[in-house]
């Protein structure tokens, strides 16, 4: 396993939206890069290795998880259900 798998496995419950238990992967990709590259303020576009291994670390924990894609529909849909009618 990479440094950066290692360090996004380590770091990847901050990514984790609370509602819908899906892994923000850029945010993960981007937490990852800048952790090890803390003097680049600069512009530039990170590199894909962050993006990639961020994409399948993500996907891995959602899987062990239980997070399925859709999730957040169901979500905001029982949300919805439980506001008063006449409320929006």
């Amino acid at each position: 396993m990479t440094t950066i798998a290692r360090y996004m496995q380590a770091n990847i419950e901050d990514h984790v939206d609370p509602l819908t238990g899906e892994v923000n992967a850029t945010s993960l990709a981007e937490d990852c890069y800048t952790h090890y590259h803390p003097e680049d303020q600069s512009e530039n576009e990170i590199p894909d290795v962050y993006f990639d291994t961020a994409q399948k670390i993500a996907t891995a924990y959602e899987i062990k998880t239980g997070v399925r894609e859709g999730r957040i529909g169901s979500a905001v849909g029982g949300y919805i259900n439980t506001i008063p009618g006449g409320s929006l």
